[in-house]
């Protein structure tokens, strides 16, 4: 409980910080949009891409797992997406993305670690390179299909998943860490520059973004989202790892625990980046982030 408590305590001040900052016009409209695009177009691919580079793939790679966790993200969307027909559609995409995608790297890593070692660090380190590009696929895909412009644009769905700059890096991660390719030291010291500006700057823009009545305003769809992502999706990887793709041990535990943690501070940039409802996304991000103090210390007391 202190770990899960010392992890997020620092969370709820980065994005106290933006929320005032923007309150007190320390940022302002252009400053926001410039955060985001530099979250979107630099910070967030820099930081998909070495956390998979760095990731020991062929050392504990199992395709059950992937398989098991792919299935898991996808039941999660599915439902998330057909909720969300029963409200307006500019609430959709704010509804559906914080629903799915998970806080690995920030929250997930430093519970793995304390909660089961270093072994199970390394394979939640691989799991992630493999849910990103299939939560950020579906995620553009979905705010391509919402995009009211999109039939207007010379590019399809397809042309605009293969070009985003976070399916971009997460496809070059996986073929980095796969053929064991190298960057220069050098390289390697300015992505890890660049890499460690990305959660903070991520949790003020999420701050300046937040609007404590919308959680009160979309109470309904807060709620619903917060229980996906914190109930839903960990008892489905609970299911299906214990009677689809059968595991035991620190690998059952992380595989379960991967969808346990809140959601992503990612789903504001990219609800932000298409024009969604923001207002909406910061609230999910901020009570699945405070409830998660709960149901992830249950989550560890249950596995063992």
């Amino acid at each position: 409980m202190e770990l899960i408590i010392n992890s997020i305590v620092p969370v709820f001040l980065m994005v106290a910080a933006g929320y005032f900052f923007k309150r007190f016009k320390f940022i302002e409209e252009t400053t926001e949009k410039f955060l985001n695009n530099l979250a979107y177009y630099l910070l967030l691919p820099v930081m998909i891409f070495i956390s998979i580079y760095k990731s020991p793939f062929e050392k504990i790679f199992n395709p059950h797992i992937v398989l098991g966790i792919y299935a898991a993200a996808a039941a999660v969307f599915v439902i998330a997406v057909i909720v969300a027909l029963f409200y307006p559609k500019e609430k959709r995409a704010g509804f559906v993305l914080p629903a799915f995608r998970t806080n690995i790297a920030y929250l997930g890593f430093p519970l793995i670690l304390h909660a089961y070692g270093t072994l199970a660090l390394a394979e939640i380190s691989v799991l992630t390179g493999f849910i990103a590009p299939l939560t950020i696929t579906l995620s553009i895909i979905y705010l391509r299909f919402l995009d009211k412009d999109a039939g207007k644009k010379a590019h399809g769905i397809f042309y605009n998943v293969i070009t985003d700059p976070l399916v971009i890096s997460s496809l070059a991660g996986i073929l980095f860490s796969y053929f064991k390719l190298k960057l220069p030291q050098f390289a390697e010291n300015t992505i890890d520059m660049v890499s460690s500006m990305g959660s903070p700057l991520m949790l003020i823009v999420v701050g300046a973004g937040l609007k404590i009545s919308a959680i009160h305003k979309d109470r309904v769809l807060v709620v619903v989202s917060t229980a996906l992502k914190l109930l839903v999706q960990p008892a489905i990887c609970l299911f299906i790892f214990t009677y689809l793709f059968p595991l035991s041990g620190i690998e059952f535990k992380v595989a379960v625990m991967t969808f346990a943690f809140p959601s992503a501070l990612s789903t504001y940039i990219m609800v932000k980046q298409y024009k969604g409802d923001g207002e909406l996304t910061a609230a999910i991000i901020m009570v699945t982030t405070l409830l998660s103090i709960v149901t992830m210390s249950g989550w560890i007391l249950y596995l063992g």
